[in-house]
């Protein structure tokens, strides 16, 4: 048989386990270079943000908010190896674009953790990738077989009687088998032309693809399989790492020994086309650093205590996301002062939202008592 063509399957990649399907594959992402990339980069691009959730993967966005394909479902979520609970009642499946003959919904579930894990917010992409561009893919399962292997195939592929039977390289494919300890890793690969309305059981997902090339590949040319559904998809653009896509989906080879296949293709949501939706649920108020969908004087009193401090998060006070709290947290935070999520901008509370006198003061108050505590210090 010829080199693999394109896959006329497609397989969830937790399909095999959500529905009770008996299979000895695994639930990684697999880079065929180095069974490593189990820390972040020196150009960190987000490593931190991606976490175990169950047996699959989500990524935290900021804000308490996590998303993760919906077939994975939403669930506690392990960061920096600390477990931070769902909150029940919180989950948002997204809708696709009207018009385009998809399913109502897609295969992208928000919902919110319990508490701030205290990692800085995701950037999602606002347009497109073009082809060819490289991304960083993350997600959580097991480790590959040390060596590769090489399969000679027989059979009839519309009748999907594939016989995979192992060979001296170079064979009809090869690729690597899946197996021990479960990882969070990363790798890389570049971006197929071409956008997919896929469809996942019923539910539809539009996608950008990624081929796991043996030849020609990234260096660390990565391939999802089973388990790393709701993982990140990254690329930097500019100077800037987004979040553009999460992983959903593989092409599926008839009776194939491993999803490690050369040839084979990784599915992820293109999150350009998603962003508005995601951006409209989980931006908070300006100004509400506790997140607990009001601006008063709780807030004031978390961003008087933080005042002046570089390398700081919202949950610190730093409204505008610059990583320093500074005059421009304090307009922004007076700007939203009396509002409520459920009052919105149009009934904030005041005249042009000012502060009250009580607040002033105890925004002053908190930060004379940082003089102090630093003048104590220095000495």
């Amino acid at each position: 048989m010829n080199s693999l063509g394109r896959g006329s399957r497609i397989a969830l990649l937790l399909g095999l386990i959500l529905w009770g399907v008996p299979s000895p594959r695994a639930k990684a992402v697999m880079v065929s270079t180095t069974t490593g990339n189990l820390t972040a980069p020196g150009d960190d691009f987000g490593f931190a943000n991606v976490g175990v959730k169950g047996t699959a993967t989500g990524v935290y966005l900021g804000y308490r908010w996590v998303l993760t394909a919906t077939h994975a479902g939403a669930s506690s979520i392990v960061l920096n190896g600390q477990t931070y609970a769902y909150e029940t009642g919180t989950s948002v499946q997204l809708l696709n674009p009207t018009g385009q003959g998809l399913s109502t919904y897609t295969d992208l579930t928000l919902f919110r953790i319990d508490r701030d894990p205290w990692l800085p917010s995701l950037t999602i992409a606002e347009t497109p990738l073009s082809p060819w561009d490289e991304v960083v893919m993350m997600g959580y399962g097991q480790n590959r077989a040390d060596t590769p292997k090489a399969w000679d195939i027989t059979g009839d592929y519309s009748g999907g009687t594939w016989v995979w039977t192992e060979t001296d390289p170079p064979g009809d494919a090869q690729g690597y088998l899946m197996f021990g300890s479960k990882s969070l890793r990363w790798g890389t690969n570049r971006v197929e032309p071409g956008m997919y309305a896929i469809d996942l059981g019923g539910t539809d997902i539009l996608a950008f693809s990624t081929d796991f090339d043996q030849f020609g590949a990234t260096d660390y040319e990565a391939q999802a399989s089973p388990g790393d559904s709701g993982g990140g998809v990254f690329h930097k653009n500019g100077d800037q790492w987004e979040l553009v896509g999460l992983m959903h989906a593989v092409s599926d080879l008839p009776n194939q020994p491993s999803y490690a296949i050369f040839g084979v293709e990784t599915y992820s949501t293109d999150l350009s086309v998603y962003r508005d939706q995601i951006l409209d649920i989980i931006t908070p108020l300006g100004g509400d650093a506790n997140l607990d969908g009001t601006v008063d004087s709780a807030d004031a009193a978390i961003m008087a205590a933080h005042w002046g401090l570089t390398g700081a998060l919202w949950g610190n006070g730093d409204f505008n996301e610059d990583g320093t709290i500074d005059n421009l947290d304090a307009a922004i935070l007076a700007d939203h002062w009396g509002e409520t999520l459920a009052s919105g901008a149009a009934e904030a509370a005041g005249e042009g939202a000012i502060p009250e006198p009580s607040m002033l003061a105890l925004i002053l108050a908190g930060l004379v008592g940082l003089v102090v505590r630093r003048a104590r210090q220095s000495q």
